[in-house]
C-alpha cells in the first residue's frame, strides 16, 4: 500500500521534531498519526471492496499494517512527553491496525465448484443442506447457503466427492443479489482439505 504524504516532505512542513520512521521516512508525531489514519482508511476501504485477490498485495498490506503497529507501540512506550490525546490516538491506531491484520487472507483463493454438505448443529436439532463451494483456500471456503447461519457459529462440512469432513467457524455472512446469502468459513485445522498444495 502506497503511503501518501500529508506534507511536501516527511519533516519539512510538519510541526514537531522527527520522531518516528515509517516506510523508511522520518515523521513528526502529528504527521505520523495523520499518515497512519490515512493508510488505515485506505486499507479498510480495500476490505470493504473485498479486494484480496492478489496474494502479493495482501502480503504488502500485512507488512505495512504490522509496521504501523510496531511503530505506534514503540512510540507510545518510549515517548514521555505525549499528551493524553496522542496516547489515545496511538492506542486506537494499534487496535485498528490489529483488527485489519486479522482480516487479511492468509493464503490465495481459487474459484471452484465442489459439491458439499453443510451441517449446522444445535442441542435440539441438526440441519443440513447440499450446496457448492464457490471459492476455496487452504484455510477455508466461501459458499452460498440457505441455512440460518450467523457469524461466529460452528459448522461442519463434508465433501460429497471424497466423504472427508472438516469443522469451521463462520467468519462473515452477506446477502448478495437480493436474496442469495454468501458465507465465509474458516477451518479449525488446515489439513489441505481442498488439495491445494
Amino acid at each position: 500500500m502506497k503511503m501518501l504524504d500529508m506534507c511536501p516532505s516527511p519533516t519539512s512542513g510538519c510541526s514537531g521534531s522527527s520522531v518516528v520512521i515509517l516506510a523508511n521516512e522520518d515523521h513528526g508525531l502529528e504527521h505520523f498519526i495523520q499518515t497512519c489514519y490515512q493508510r488505515l482508511e485506505e486499507c479498510a476501504q480495500k476490505f470493504k471492496e473485498r479486494d484480496q485477490a492478489d496474494e502479493l498485495a495482501c502480503d504488502t498490506r500485512r507488512r505495512s499494517l504490522q509496521e504501523i503497529v510496531d511503530q505506534a507501540t514503540t512510540t507510545s512506550l518510549t515517548r514521555g512527553d505525549l499528551s493524553n490525546l496522542e496516547r489515545i490516538q496511538l492506542l486506537d491506531i494499534v487496535r485498528w491496525a490489529g483488527d485489519l491484520i486479522g482480516q487479511i487472507r492468509r493464503s490465495p483463493r481459487k474459484l471452484v465448484s465442489i459439491p458439499v454438505r453443510l451441517y449446522l448443529e444445535s442441542p435440539s436439532q441438526t440441519r443440513a443442506e447440499e450446496t457448492s463451494v464457490v471459492e476455496v483456500s487452504q484455510h477455508g471456503t466461501a459458499l452460498t447457503s440457505s441455512l440460518p447461519i450467523n457469524v461466529g457459529e460452528l459448522v461442519k462440512m463434508e465433501r460429497m466427492d471424497t466423504g472427508e469432513r472438516v469443522e469451521g467457524i463462520v467468519r462473515w455472512r452477506e446477502r448478495r443479489d437480493g436474496s442469495i446469502v454468501h458465507v465465509g468459513i474458516e477451518f479449525y485445522s488446515c489439513n489441505n482439505f481442498w488439495r491445494l498444495l
